[in-house]
């Protein structure tokens, strides 16, 4: 921590009003007060906003120091507060933060380049995290204040830092070297983003290498670079990735295999090689940048290859969301540059579930191209991706209006769309996916206004990163040839079966697995086309199983039968695929050890049927009391089913463990595993709960506020009594929501500005009222019913259940919005 006077003369600044002790904190955005004690508010001027007019707001919120460039009429009364007065308020946090990161003592890694900063970063954290406490950039904080925000990260506990460093014209890097001071360097690598603010792309080569000015070893990718470029490389410290035979990681050659990439290198003249779980040019090129610095910090070669194998995706930011008139909503409006838009035109691509695509796009900044030559490329790609409408929004993109289809509509803001919109029937999309894809000047949040479901304020928020973190994690405790079948039944989880099955099928899953029948047909309607298991298959959904092609679970000689009058009569030509079920101690559905014999004779006569995998259900895999039963289930599973394979001549695909069975019994994850709750980030082991994410965020508002007196009472039946001055708040959440009548009446809590409020009074039907009186809070404030892990689980205890029912009770009422960076 650092006190106002010490600041003050780091910054050089004036100090006027009481000097402040314990400054923690950096906050340049007035909407994310982390705590006020401890923080330091920057007023940070731009071209469209003057954070000064934020300061007597922040004041009455409890922040008491300011870094500030002059004090605002309305603030130059208040007496219990710290101005730090500068000529430049940047220049003085950069300052601030270069002083920060001279009292550590630890390498420091300074990645720049056109592409691929944020993937290495981010790479290079989860291949180094073992090893190092590492401090890294946020997300791809790498500008003139983000670099300064991400240094101020660094404490005492760290053994290693990663900072990003992004630049758009000449004179910037020499200032985030200063701030960033690395003692190795990276370069991704030189392609054309911000060719703008630059004479030449030799120009803009010379000044990323200023951030390694200071550096002792500068890691260049030159895979991409030209002879010319890599003449301007120091020689001194340099460790070069070429395929040039005096590189030294010499790249020899790359060989694609299923979805991994094996690469194949020279090093202190020795081969190497490593397989990354990526196919893709930009991947690869970003694995072997990582490669090279692992390779310095002389980490062994085999361990490497292991750790390369379980790099997991870094994905960028975006929104899904259910739209009016049965569309889907991409929100992307985050960005505006031609390699983002795409990687949202794949999104959308990989959410598709037939009906229109369409794209909202505004002007695409920062490309360093013509114009012509920027909408030319971008109208390539709505060819490429086969959308079938394209709105641009923008000078620049509706002067180039005649590089689109016809299907093209252009409008120079954002509002003049909106109008038109309202009016004109080619606007009002019915059964689209539509892509908003915008720079964050164009406010494309009101389009999304526009076009979105309109409902109450109660959300549940599905981050999808956290369900591709923990397919990932389990994929690392599995080896590689076994497959991994995904549940999505009861809308997978509450989480939503279509949008959760687009991004498990984006993912390389082997199969997905349904209850019933219909929710495998709408899947199958949305555009999924993975494998899907029905496992309680019943006799009048047969046929939509055979037209849909899904494929049901066996459990009794009835089931079988049944299916197989149901092919016959669909007069189906090639054996069909099947699941049988075997009961090994569960004793709710299965064909048990005494009908294994009939069972065969069953396979071997009907040929129509083919055992695509044979499985079973662990009882209590998460529970350690139960262990040599779970063992008994396993050792029963392998005779029967290798009784079954004997019999039937093939072999079949094996499966018995659920995701608590995964981490502890290793020995039973035969040919696939079964990935459930897991899934959803709710773990009950340790390993889980310490490497499972949390996917689901249950959200709702304030709505109105009430000051009670002692002896007034809240809610149906005056079952809520309050005894002193109190403030309730009313929030839009209750039982038809999926929040339990159980929750009332102090049996639980929610959390209104980072504090517990606890129930008061009966819980209604879609409300409930909870006590805020010890909260500073207002109408509108967000709600969080739970985020957490922990917290659904003392959610789950409060209502007398398991976390399973806490999800699937959750309303279709409750709106979904999936998020994804």
């Amino acid at each position: 921590m650092y006190n106002s006077t010490q600041i003050a003369e780091i910054v050089s600044a004036k100090t006027i009003g009481v000097a402040r002790n314990s400054i923690q904190h950096l906050l340049i955005d007035s909407r994310q007060i982390i705590e006020s004690d401890n923080t330091i508010f920057i007023a940070l001027v731009t071209e469209r906003n003057d954070a000064h007019q934020y300061i007597f707001s922040l004041y009455q919120k409890g922040i008491k120091t300011f870094l500030v460039g002059y004090i605002p009429d309305n603030c130059k009364d208040i007496k219990d507060v710290c101005f730090l007065v500068v000529d430049n308020t940047l220049k003085a946090l950069q300052q601030l933060a270069t002083y920060h990161r001279s009292q550590f003592k630890i390498p420091v890694i300074g990645v720049t380049g056109s592409n691929g900063k944020t993937i290495v970063k981010e790479w290079l954290y989860q291949l180094l995290k073992e090893d190092y406490s590492i401090c890294r950039s946020p997300k791809s904080y790498n500008s003139q204040v983000g670099v300064p925000l991400s240094v101020w990260q660094l404490n005492q506990h760290h053994t290693l830092g990663i900072f990003e460093a992004g630049i758009s014209e000449v004179g910037e890097m020499n200032v985030l070297s200063k701030i960033i001071d690395p003692t190795i360097g990276i370069l991704t690598s030189l392609g054309t983003a911000h060719d703008e603010g630059f004479e030449s792309t030799e120009q803009k080569l010379k000044e990323k290498l200023h951030l390694f000015d200071t550096c002792k070893t500068v890691i260049v990718n030159a895979l991409s670079l030209t002879e010319q470029q890599i003449n301007l490389l120091s020689k001194n410290n340099l460790f070069l990735i070429s395929k040039n035979e005096h590189a030294a990681l010499q790249i020899i050659d790359t060989k694609l295999v299923g979805l991994q990439t094996t690469i194949y290198g020279h090093f202190k003249k020795k081969a190497i090689s490593i397989t990354i779980p990526y196919t893709d040019a930009a991947s690869i090129d970003n694995a072997i940048t990582c490669w090279a610095l692992l390779l310095h910090f002389e980490i062994d070669n085999n361990e490497i290859e292991k750790r390369m194998l379980l790099l997991q995706s870094v994905a960028m930011r975006l929104e899904l969301k259910l739209g009016n008139n049965n569309c889907v909503l991409i929100n992307d409006f985050y960005n505006s540059d031609i390699n983002a838009l795409e990687i949202a035109l794949h999104h959308q691509k990989q959410q598709h579930r037939g009906g229109s695509k369409v794209v909202i796009l505004s002007d695409i900044e920062q490309s360093g191209k013509s114009n012509q030559e920027l909408y030319t490329a971008v109208a390539k790609l709505m060819t490429q991706f086969k959308i079938d409408v394209l709105i641009g929004i923008g000078h620049e993109i509706s002067s180039q209006r005649r590089l689109f289809h016809t299907n093209s509509y252009f409008f120079d803001n954002t509002f003049a769309f909106i109008s038109e919109s309202k009016t004109n029937a080619h606007l009002q999309f019915h059964d689209a996916i539509i892509l908003l894809k915008g720079a964050r000047s164009f406010e494309f949040e009101n389009i999304s206004k526009l076009y979105q479901q309109k409902s109450h304020d109660t959300v549940l928020e599905i981050n999808l990163n956290h369900l591709i973190h923990n397919i990932n994690f389990y994929r690392s405790q599995i080896d590689k040839q076994t497959k991994i079948m995904c549940m999505v039944k009861a809308t997978g989880y509450g989480s939503g079966s279509a949008e959760i099955a687009f991004t498990l099928q984006h993912h390389h899953v082997d199969y997905l697995a349904v209850a019933y029948a219909d929710e495998g047909v709408e899947l199958r309607k949305a555009g999924i086309h993975l494998p899907i298991m029905v496992m309680n298959p019943e006799e009048s959904s047969y046929n939509d199983m055979i037209d849909y092609r899904l494929e049901p679970e066996l459990f009794s000689f009835k089931v079988a039968q049944e299916f197989l009058q149901a092919l016959q009569l669909k007069a189906i030509s090639e054996p069909y695929p099947v699941h049988l079920k075997l009961d090994t101690g569960m004793h709710r559905l299965g064909f048990e050890e005494k009908h294994i014999v009939d069972l065969c004779t069953l396979l071997k006569k009907e040929t129509e049927l083919k055992v695509k995998s044979i499985f079973s259900h662990l009882v209590a895999s998460d529970d350690k009391a139960f262990d040599d039963f779970t063992n008994q289930q396993i050792a029963s599973f392998k005779k029967m089913s290798t009784q079954i394979e004997n019999a039937i001549g093939y072999r079949a695909i094996k499966h018995i463990s659920n995701s608590g069975g995964i981490t502890r019994f290793k020995q039973a994850h035969f040919d696939m595993v079964r990935l459930g709750i897991g899934m959803y980030g709710v773990g009950f082991n340790e390993i889980e709960k310490q490497n499972l994410e949390n996917i689901s965020s249950l959200k709702t508002k304030i709505s109105q506020l009430k000051q009670l007196l002692p002896g007034d009472t809240v809610g149906y039946s005056r079952k809520g009594v309050v005894s002193k001055n109190t403030t309730i708040a009313t929030i839009p959440i209750g039982y038809a929501d999926g929040f339990s009548r159980k929750l009332g009446n102090g049996n639980f809590s929610v959390l209104v500005n980072g504090q517990p409020c606890s129930t008061v009074g009966n819980i209604c039907m879609d409300m409930c009222m909870v006590d805020v009186t010890h909260v500073t809070c207002k109408e509108g404030d967000e709600v969080i019913v739970f985020e957490t892990n922990e917290q659904l689980m003392q959610l789950s205890a409060s209502m007398d259940t398991i976390p399973y029912e806490v999800l699937t009770n959750i309303s279709s009422r409750v709106k979904r919005i999936y998020v994804q960076e």
